[in-house]
């Protein structure tokens, strides 16, 4: 596309209904991706219903302009996500509110706090391991979003085990499950996200102060069991946010206390529904994209056994040089890193990141009018053969070690600009932590080991996952202290029933 006028236009797009664009943009997804970009270019608008239109964009100089963007030139209180995690979350804040919420948050997420965090981490994945038998079946993106709400117990609340941890982990894992159902996502895309999310939200404080926790069950509308665990995780939370600040504990470093102990720029402490807000944004970052993330790396691994006998092979290496697992060593091993990396460029868990014009903006080769949402594609961008050579379309983690540097505008499965995942260190350290003790410790095997089909994607919950998810059988246990030097192992087996 070459911008030809001044006058602020819109690229061209498919002229299907805007029901059928949304069910295309649902399931399948990928595919319907590619077949606009061949139509009409690196940049396309979808028109999709309860919001304005929707430029797709692939062309890394676009994608550069729109990481440039100033503050005053988007409105992230747009941003279509139908959940109601608060309205004053960082996500939908602008300008100062959000630069200075981002400065609250990302602390607890820093490299020193990771490096402390990282030996639990994979204390939790052996715990997990240890648990299993051969012959268990298990779906991927839902046993590591198991592991990850272990994690976020963990590093969110402080807490490893008991009731109170089995309380939380329920409720949040209830709560996601409902709040991220098809119908209740359906119904944010027909009458708009931001005014469903209103809804929900108003609905939410209504039933706070009334003390109406609710029964959890589902109802006569979908919203109704989403409300009522809301309701009830929230009430938890808050009774932990009055005990952190009855103590004031400076040492305390779990991410809960750190931002009930938070004060704005007058010295005041943030209301308790703004750190409730912003503790269930954690919880939707860290569990959905780990979950998806993990279903499409595991069908690489599967598919490429060579791969993933190069994964263990790092991992033994490694082991074998510092005499243990050790997980800061691990979560940086060039290999691993560089699948993973690959994973996420081909199958990333996030099809595009959204930015809500203000104004009339130059975008690349395009003038964009005000009103208007620029989405850099993840998934179209990062298989461009411009940028990733001939072989874009193909797995191969080698180009992450030949002195290959991808720009943040060609490579951003976690978004960028101001408004990149703040959790994005952690979740890559977490799951190279899981997977290297999943390629070291236990043989899986699965029907789509056995096939060069792959599932049809279909968003869930706003990510990306294969349809049916990925089951897989344990075929194969190692003890945890396989390969640790003078260990003493005797590995359980089976035979594939695939």
């Amino acid at each position: 596309m070459t911008a030809t006028t001044n006058k602020p236009q819109l690229p061209p797009g498919p002229k299907d209904m805007k029901v059928k664009q949304a069910m295309n943009m649902g399931y399948g997804l990928w595919d319907y991706l590619k077949q606009q970009q061949q139509a009409f270019g690196d940049y396309f608008t979808l028109r999709l219903p309860g919001q304005g239109p929707m430029v797709i964009l692939s062309d890394p100089q676009a994608i550069k302009d729109v990481f440039s963007l100033k503050p005053e030139q988007y409105d992230a209180s747009k941003t279509q996500l139908p959940m109601d995690v608060g309205e004053d979350n960082t996500v939908f804040l602008n300008q100062k509110a959000h630069q200075d919420s981002r400065k609250m948050i990302i602390p607890p997420l820093n490299t020193n706090r990771l490096k402390d965090r990282a030996g639990v981490m994979h204390e939790i994945v052996t715990e997990h391991i240890n648990s299993w038998m051969v012959g268990d079946e298990f779906n991927i993106p839902r046993l590591v979003g198991d592991i990850t709400l272990d994690v976020i117990c963990y590093t969110v609340f402080n807490l490893r085990q008991g009731d109170r941890k089995d309380n939380y982990k329920r409720l949040m894992l209830g709560w996601l499950l409902s709040a991220c159902s098809d119908a209740n996502f359906a119904i944010g895309s027909m009458i708009g996200a931001k005014r469903y999310r209103g809804m929900l939200n108003k609905q939410y404080l209504k039933r706070t102060q009334q003390r109406d926790f609710g029964n959890g069950e589902k109802g006569l509308f979908p919203w109704k069991q989403a409300i009522d665990l809301k309701v009830q995780l929230a009430d938890l939370i808050r009774q932990d946010i009055r005990a952190i600040r009855k103590r004031m504990d400076a040492n305390e470093s779990h991410m809960l206390s750190i931002v009930a102990r938070a004060t704005d720029e007058d010295g005041n402490l943030l209301a308790e529904e703004r750190v409730i807000s912003e503790t269930v944004g954690l919880l939707i970052g860290g569990h959905e994209t780990s979950a998806a993330t993990s279903a499409w790396f595991m069908l690489w691994l599967l598919k490429k056994p060579d791969v993933l006998q190069k994964i263990r092979q790092e991992v033994q290496a490694s082991i074998a040089t510092e005499g243990h697992f050790d997980p800061l060593k691990i979560a940086e091993l060039p290999y691993l890193t560089a699948c993973l990396n690959e994973s996420q460029r081909l199958t990333p868990s996030a099809v595009g990141t959204v930015r809500w014009l203000t104004q009339d903006t130059r975008i690349g080769d395009a003038f964009i009018p005000a009103g208007a949402c620029v989405f850099p594609c993840i998934y179209l961008t990062q298989r461009n053969r411009r940028v990733y050579g001939e072989d874009a379309e193909e797995y191969r983690p080698e180009r992450w070690l030949e002195g290959n540097k991808f720009g943040p505008n060609e490579y951003f499965p976690f978004g960028g600009g101001r408004r990149a995942c703040v959790g994005m260190n952690q979740a890559r350290q977490q799951l190279r932590i899981i997977f290297a003790e999943f390629a070291r410790r236990v043989t899986f095997d699965s029907v789509h080991a056995h096939t060069d089909q792959w599932p049809t994607p279909r968003q869930i919950g706003g990510q990306t996952e294969p349809e049916a998810g990925v089951i897989v059988r344990v075929t194969g246990i190692r003890p945890h202290n396989a390969d640790y030097p003078h260990a003493r192992t005797e590995p359980k087996l089976a035979q594939p029933a695939y």
